[in-house]
């Protein structure tokens, strides 16, 4: 089903709660920053209730569902208004699977934002998280809003990308410039490297060192183009021997944002998502928006 958003939209998806609530008026400020509209979707499950919808219809059930799913998109569009009253927003309401619809919607939009509820944190794609469903299936870019509710709009804090040189990497550090430049703020370039093979020798000094640098020049190559095209967003670079989950989840407390590349689909199990995007969209104390390279 079109839900009209189109590759000039962001979408995010409202079901009434706070975290929810919150991550449409993050939303709308990054929209606002972007010139681009905001499409506010509610889904009614009615695949929840293994019924059809002619049946909750004729039980008198599908109405109220689409009247309390409308309520909460109308909410939501009150708080974003209020904090961008210029912005262009259309609400939305479907019926279905909302991590079905937001997915589709996904197909089509330059950004899908989520909400991770309390329970993602602990809750596995066994369980039908739809956050972790979205950034999984999804096609476009996916922000998985986590932090201090009362206080969800963008701030000074820098924005934290991972850098490994993958193409979906590649578009993470171009949304992570962009982001920064609208915002106004600076960008933690990291680069964790770690063999298993090597962290089993103690090699002499000088030779870590030598990794070390060619580590670092690895690094400067890849942002090299972004600086020039970016010249005003600064870039604090770190290299660091560790696993890169870890890494990046050591940095994230000083974060408003972290930016990571999906390395592709799983032939096995057809998730977008990688170990570390999985990683951090468990564990991460912030936002994190998963990027792949859609060519």
């Amino acid at each position: 089903m079109t839900t009209l958003a189109n590759q000039q939209t962001i979408v995010v998806g409202v079901d009434g709660s706070r975290v929810a609530l919150a991550a449409a008026r993050w939303a709308g400020a990054v929209a606002a920053r972007q010139h681009v509209p905001l499409v506010l979707l509610g889904v009614v499950p009615t695949a929840d209730y293994r019924l059809t919808a002619a049946a909750l219809a004729e039980a008198d059930i599908l109405p109220m569902l689409r009247l309390a799913a409308k309520n909460k998109v109308r909410e939501a569009a009150v708080a974003v208004r209020s904090d961008q009253p210029q912005l262009e927003i259309t609400e939305l309401v479907l019926d279905g699977s909302p991590a079905r619809e937001l997915i589709a919607a996904g197909d089509s939009a330059r950004l899908l934002v989520v909400a991770a509820s309390a329970n993602d944190r602990f809750s596995t794609l066994l369980l039908g998280s739809t956050a972790l469903l979205v950034a999984n299936k999804a096609t476009c870019p996916v922000a998985v809003w986590r932090g201090d509710h009362s206080r969800p709009l963008p701030d000074q804090r820098s924005i934290l990308v991972g850098v490994d040189g993958s193409p979906g990497s590649e578009a993470a550090v171009g949304q992570a410039f962009e982001i920064a430049a609208l915002l106004g703020v600076g960008i933690v370039a990291l680069h964790a490297w770690n063999d298993p093979d090597l962290l089993q020798w103690s090699p002499v000094p000088d030779v870590w060192e030598t990794l070390a640098q060619q580590e670092e020049e690895l690094l400067g190559e890849r942002l090299a183009g972004w600086c020039d095209k970016f010249p005003d967003v600064a870039v604090t670079r770190v290299v660091q021997k560790s696993p890169t989950a870890q890494a990046l989840l050591e940095h994230a407390a000083d974060a408003q944002l972290i930016i990571t590349g999906s390395h592709g689909r799983n032939r096995l199990t057809g998730l977008l998502v990688g170990s570390t995007s999985q990683n951090l969209l468990h564990h991460a104390p912030c936002p994190t928006l998963v990027c792949r390279d859609r060519g």
